[in-house]
């Protein structure tokens, strides 16, 4: 999961929550709004009935008849947007109030309202009062456009206020996911804690000490490996010295035969104890590098000499046409165990009377060396397994059961400290080709 994935998650998840309650809060201030306004409609409609009701109340003490007083109050009252009309205890039309010059009836849609003029001074009499509610209309449709101009607004606002949280919420999360990247070059990189306190501050402490722990339990493993390779070479030595110096004696045939089993066993076994060593050295980065200027084909020459005996007894083709002039930067030592891993594969895997082919190549600014062979091959599927320590072909298990799988790995390794890489494919000659590329020096 993505930094970026769960920001814009969360992002999503706020934006929908803040605009699902900015919309709630909308609708109601909008509702209140409407009722609000209406309230406000009604209130001016009574008041203005009352204010007629008083007005007829007043008069009516001076004129002491009805009729003229509902005239004289008729021909004093003026109101715009609304028409009052006063109305005989038969219903009909009395009087109706002056409306202002130049002003034409109130727009529809109209809402009527009766009271009673006055139960007591004018019984029967009704005042009736028609009120436009035009603007009432119109108030409530600003108010409307108003609020779907402000959704597409509040869901805008609430995305960038979300983002901007959760890019400070989510800031120590893309800390520890870069620190956590340099862990492999750094192992004893730890992730940054903004807050101990907080969610995240206690998941990074959980996890540094959980890498302290582990850093502890590699370097434990890492000398214990190198102090038992260690151990184990002196006695290996010593046996094999002792054995051979048996060997130069004239013993008995089945003495001879065992002591020669014992030192192929010896030489198997100090191999392995060597092979170990160098990867526990490798792990600790206690691996040195002697890096100078040298030729490559001359590494690839002194390399090739003590293999050469063997190929000779199997019959094997050995083809070095191709070694051209390649200055790159290396330990020699290192070097020839990384080539001496590739030849002791190629001629390992090889059958009697096969071809193994060695070149070097330059173009300015990389030099290659290539291994090749008729021998099995490398399927693959399993072309970066071989690689990997302890990891073996299936078809290479089968023919040398007694084999590491270690020898890959060692020549990966050393690669890597030249900065070089180191790739396998199919050879023409029927069975694997190990490219090495260097940087050219």
């Amino acid at each position: 999961m993505s930094h970026a994935g769960v920001r814009r998650r969360l992002t999503s998840w706020y934006a929908v929550s803040t605009l699902t309650l900015l919309l709630l809060a909308l609708m109601a201030m909008r509702s209140y709004a409407r009722l609000a306004l209406e309230q406000e409609h009604e209130l001016a409609t009574a008041r203005s009935m009352e204010l007629v009701r008083s007005f007829f109340r007043a008069e009516i003490a001076e004129y002491r008849n009805i009729s003229f007083t509902v005239s004289h109050v008729a021909s004093e009252l003026v109101f715009a947007g609304m028409r009052i009309d006063f109305l005989r205890p038969d219903g009909r039309v009395f009087a109706s109030a002056r409306r202002p010059t130049h002003v034409t009836d109130p727009p529809p849609p109209m809402i009527e309202r009766t009271v009673p003029l006055d139960t007591t001074l004018a019984p029967g009499w009704t005042l009736r009062v028609r009120i436009s509610t035009a603007d009432l209309y119109a108030a409530r449709s600003r108010i409307d456009r108003l609020t779907l101009i402000s959704i597409p607004l509040a869901a805008l606002l609430a995305t960038m206020v979300a983002w901007f949280m959760t890019g400070r919420a989510l800031a120590p999360v893309g800390a520890m996911a870069a620190a956590a990247s340099r862990l492999e070059g750094d192992p004893a990189a730890r992730l940054p804690i903004a807050n101990p306190r907080d969610e995240f501050g206690r998941l990074g402490g959980a996890f540094n000490g959980l890498l302290e722990r582990l850093e502890g339990a590699v370097v434990q493993q890492r000398r214990f490996l190198a102090d038992a390779a260690h151990e184990l070479r002196t006695p290996l030595a010593r046996m094999l010295s002792e054995s051979e110096a048996r060997l130069a004696d004239p013993p008995s045939t089945d003495d001879r035969d065992a002591l020669t089993r014992i030192r192929d066993e010896l030489h198997g076994t100090s191999r392995l104890v060597g092979e170990l060593l160098h990867m526990a050295q490798s792990d600790a980065g206690a691996m040195h590098v002697d890096a100078r200027p040298l030729f490559l084909d001359d590494v690839v020459a002194d390399a090739i000499a003590p293999w050469e005996p063997e190929m000779q007894r199997r019959r094997l083709e050995l083809d070095l046409t191709h070694l051209a002039e390649a200055r790159v930067q290396g330990d020699p030592i290192l070097l020839q165990r990384l080539i001496g891993v590739l030849l002791e594969n190629a001629v390992r895997y090889t059958p009697d009377g096969g071809r193994v082919s060695v070149s070097v190549h330059c173009d300015g600014t990389r030099a290659r060396l290539t291994v090749e062979d008729s021998g099995i091959g490398v399927p693959v599927s399993e072309r970066t397994k071989v690689f990997e320590r302890f990891g073996r072909g299936t078809e290479a298990r089968r023919l040398e059961p007694k084999g590491s799988g270690l020898g890959l790995a060692i020549a990966a390794s050393i690669a890597r400290q030249h900065l070089a890489t180191i790739t396998v494919e199919d050879s023409p000659l029927g069975g694997a080709r190990f490219d090495v590329s260097f940087p050219a020096a």
